[in-house]
């Protein structure tokens, strides 16, 4: 694997991480939540309404830019561990991806829904949950797949990113299902690509020394 390729996915994958802070303060602080918003549960006025939509749609179209920091981070990860089974890290790979996709489609339908006046509310939003589900589940069993198949080594950077894959992992799946820690698998996403921004940087770093 190139040098180069190190740099690009390694910086892609600081840039995710950074995105997701950003994305943490960007989103409208407000006593009431988006789904309120789009099931009438507050009443804006439309200035107030027009407002939440113009933060919301920034905080959107970070997370489109964060999209793609997320698959070019997975592109560095899987090209460097693919010769250890092919397989195998293709199929996190191809997980991760369509994590990311889904991710997309669930910011098009809430978004959609915030603008739009749309009948079946509900029931679009039960179908949304389920793709925000599934777009969480899909790179945390990537990233546990990947971090298993990795040999254990002293070299911090995949002991981090080994960390992060496994008990990070697990400990986030707690938290899509338990109120009191759900904030857990936010803060794994930003940890996650941070130990890869690490172990990428530092393979770039080995290959010019």
């Amino acid at each position: 694997m190139k040098k180069n390729i190190y740099l690009n996915t390694g910086i892609a994958s600081l840039m995710a991480f950074i995105l997701l802070i950003i994305m943490n303060y960007s989103w409208p602080q407000t006593d009431y939540s988006l789904n309120d918003v789009i099931l009438g549960n507050i009443k804006l006025s439309e200035i107030e309404k027009g407002s939440f939509i113009k933060s919301i749609g920034i905080n959107y179209a970070l997370d489109t830019i964060f999209i793609f920091s997320w698959i070019g981070s997975w592109i560095g990860l899987f090209l460097h561990f693919k010769p250890i089974n092919s397989n195998i890290i293709g199929i996190s790979f191809l997980a991760s991806f369509l994590g990311a996709l889904l991710d997309i489609t669930e910011n098009s339908i809430s978004f959609g829904l915030l603008v739009g006046n749309n009948n079946n509310v509900e029931n679009i939003l039960f179908m949304h949950s389920i793709i925000r589900d599934i777009s969480f589940w899909l790179p945390m069993i990537a990233s546990f797949v990947l971090t298993i198949v990795i040999p254990i080594q002293k070299d911090l950077p995949i002991i981090f990113l080994k960390i992060a894959g496994t008990i990070g992992v697990l400990f986030a799946i707690l938290g899509m299902y338990i109120q009191y820690f759900s904030v857990i698998p936010y803060y794994w996403f930003g940890i996650w690509f941070l130990a890869s921004a690490i172990f990428l940087l530092n393979n770039y770093k080995k290959r010019i020394n």
